[in-house]
């Protein structure tokens, strides 16, 4: 059995992928011995290919759409956020090993809490849109603080309380959320509505945001989602999923090769792109 080392992107398709343009420069600029490729497998060769990243000395995976949940029966251990959301999107393979991790929600709140200048979020009022692998990272991170309120908003309201037991967390449908839009001091958009090529398409209608509001879209393609441009008009602080994607891309290399890269320097890549 010839051992080798298997880094890259696992998901179909991965045209406008941007994390082998972070992973690659990253290598050269801090001289680490690996390439970081594209792996755009169909459903019926996923089998075969994690049983070769399995086989590998050591590597590691980004799994992105569709292949977050499919992933989970080749997995041998799971993270506690894995095991919560039952979405992997970073792999490690350690001795014929797989660890499968979920740095969503992690590096989603790094990312807030560094662009807007913040040290936690206690005390905020937080609207969470949709309720997808994404959605519920976010959701187990916001848990920490302890003087938060969350009102998650759902198509399938319903599903959704079924699943929480919290006092501080409401379910609420789409159109009590765009009623009370003014009243949240951070609104996180989670849903693909809006992503590239459905660009005018939005969850829902922002009529009114409170003073100096954050809106955050985990979309980057496009870089300011239909979204967002109304909740910019509306006078809000806007984020959208860049910061997060250069994040998981970071907090990936950190662990698979055990060296603090500099994350400035990853979040300029993006810029020449």
């Amino acid at each position: 059995m010839i051992f080798i080392q298997v880094y890259g992107i696992l998901g179909n398709p991965l045209e406008h992928s941007l994390s082998p343009l972070l992973q690659n420069e990253t290598y050269k600029e801090n001289n680490i011995q690996a390439s970081f490729q594209k792996f755009e497998v169909e459903d019926d060769g996923l089998k075969n290919f994690m049983m070769h990243l399995k086989s590998s000395r050591e590597g590691g995976l980004i799994v992105t759409i569709p292949y977050k949940e499919k992933v989970l029966p080749y997995i041998d251990e799971l993270d506690i956020t894995a095991k919560n959301t039952g979405v992997v999107n970073i792999i490690q393979a350690v001795n014929g090993k797989l660890i499968g991790y979920n740095f969503d929600g992690q590096a989603w709140l790094a990312g807030l809490l560094q662009e807007f200048s913040l040290s936690d979020l206690n005390g905020l009022k937080i609207l969470l849109i949709g309720f997808g692998g994404v959605a519920k990272s976010i959701y187990f991170e916001l848990l920490q603080f302890e003087d938060v309120e969350i009102d998650i908003t759902n198509r399938t309201v319903n599903k959704v309380k079924n699943t929480i037991d919290k006092p501080n967390v409401r379910v609420i449908s789409y159109e009590e959320a765009e009623q009370q839009t003014v009243k949240y001091d951070i609104i996180i958009q989670t849903t693909p509505i809006g992503m590239w090529p459905h660009t005018d398409a939005m969850p829902l209608n922002i009529v009114q945001l409170k003073e100096n509001a954050v809106v955050s879209d985990v979309i980057y393609n496009p870089q300011y989602t239909a979204f967002l441009k109304q909740a910019k008009n509306l006078g809000a602080r806007i984020q959208n999923g860049m910061t997060m994607l250069v994040m998981q891309n970071h907090k990936a290399i950190k662990m698979w090769f055990e060296k603090d890269v500099n994350y400035k320097q990853m979040e300029n890549l993006t810029r020449k792109k």
